[in-house]
């Protein structure tokens, strides 16, 4: 692990010791307007589905806010910072850029996953002169056929291809190492059997990591497009093809090794994470371990701890998943939300391992991503019991 991550780790253990941290890493919603319509996207399920870029210009706070509220987590020594949310944040280049460059400002890490297709020249130019640190591009397929039919729009292939060529064409006229290109993906019926295309995409593109998601159902169209019995079995073949090539090109992902995203269960239970998180506690009970130790074996979730996700309208949750609940930034500090009675009450909540209902909708990253987090704090405390940690997760 690399200094950025230890120091992460670091501040959950103090946690645990009663030592009371600040936010390690923010996500921002800085909208929810999008130019696509894709058929796996959270947004279809919201019963305004057909009107959310109006309903967003009524819910964002200013872009004056957002800066101020980058000014105080620099205070608070935030260290990251995720532009997602639930729309595309090229969207509004006059809100999202400024942010951009407040938080590279400041030094902090910067990552942004986008749809690829609203990039100005300027903005390209100006990202890869600011050093912003990450950008995740969302391809669903290896051509314009499967990406464009899950994307809901024709042409969004094309599009995201010129925008990372550009990304790479004035990286190498500035020689600069950033920002590291990464692709998202979404795994479903319609693109499973082109995993190892994608690896070969991805190196084509010069891309450094991709990153791969089961889909989670949140629409009749997602439902159809999961995968099934049939799918799940045929999966592996494709999958061992997928790392093999990945190995070879020394793409990075999250399906081969600490992170492997794509186990049968994952996929299978991607909407039903509730009892994927269950049955890891349930095994991790059985490891004889130091009663401080067994609290990161046994805790349901990490993020309240570390990070904090801020939605358009200024209510703050600990994660991306809840519809409903948390708090507001709106007329309060980062710092009073933080320690506040929302997020005092869900760390509380996890603690005692009740599963708020929200957490069915979990991404599969998360999960694999909490196992890691698990692993390696082990690690730290306890070099001879990491094995037996991933172990308990299947990993060797």
């Amino acid at each position: 692990m690399d200094k950025h991550e230890r120091e992460m780790y670091e501040r959950i253990m103090k946690w645990f010791k009663g030592k009371k941290q600040n936010p390690f890493k923010i996500d921002l919603e800085l909208h929810r307007r999008c130019n696509l319509k894709c058929l796996s996207c959270s947004r279809r399920s919201s019963p305004d589905y057909p009107r959310l870029n109006e309903i967003s210009k009524k819910l964002e706070m200013p872009t004056e806010k957002w800066l101020e509220i980058v000014d105080e987590a620099a205070e608070l020594d935030v260290r990251e910072w995720h532009i997602a949310g639930g729309g595309e944040p090229m969207f509004l280049p006059e809100r999202t850029v400024p942010v951009m460059k407040r938080i590279k400002k400041y030094g902090m890490l910067g990552i942004i996953t986008t749809n690829g297709t609203l990039w100005r020249d300027k903005d390209i130019e100006t990202v890869v002169k600011i050093g912003w640190d990450r950008i995740h591009f969302s391809v669903d397929g290896p051509n314009a056929k499967i990406h464009d039919y899950l994307r809901g729009v024709p042409g969004t292939f094309k599009r995201v291809m010129r925008t990372i060529r550009k990304f790479n064409e004035l990286k190498k006229k500035y020689k600069a190492d950033k920002p590291m290109l990464n692709m998202n993906m979404v795994l479903s019926k319609k693109n499973y059997k082109l995993l190892p295309e994608m690896v070969k995409l991805a190196k084509k593109l010069n891309i450094e990591f991709l990153f791969v998601d089961p889909l989670i159902v949140y629409s009749e169209i997602g439902a159809k497009l999961k995968m099934g019995e049939k799918e799940v079995k045929e999966f592996p073949k494709y999958l061992e093809k997928a790392r093999v090539l990945a190995r070879k090109y020394g793409i990075n992902n999250n399906f081969d090794g600490l992170q492997n995203n794509l186990q049968p269960e994952l996929i299978v239970k991607s909407s039903k994470m509730s009892e994927v998180v269950k049955d890891e506690v349930k095994r991790a009970e059985k490891i004889k371990v130091k009663p401080f130790i067994k609290k990161f074996l046994t805790v349901l979730c990490f993020k309240p701890w570390f990070h904090m996700t801020i939605k358009c309208d200024g209510r703050v949750t600990s994660c991306d998943v809840p519809i409903t609940g948390g708090d507001n930034i709106k007329n309060k500090s980062l710092k009073e939300v933080w320690f506040g009675d929302y997020f005092e009450w869900l760390r509380k909540t996890l603690l005692s391992k009740r599963i708020p209902d929200f957490c069915d909708q979990c991404n599969a990253s998360h999960a694999t991503q909490r196992r890691k987090y698990r692993a390696e704090i082990i690690k730290m405390l306890s070099p001879k019991l990491f094995n037996e940690v991933k172990k308990l997760y299947g990993l060797i």
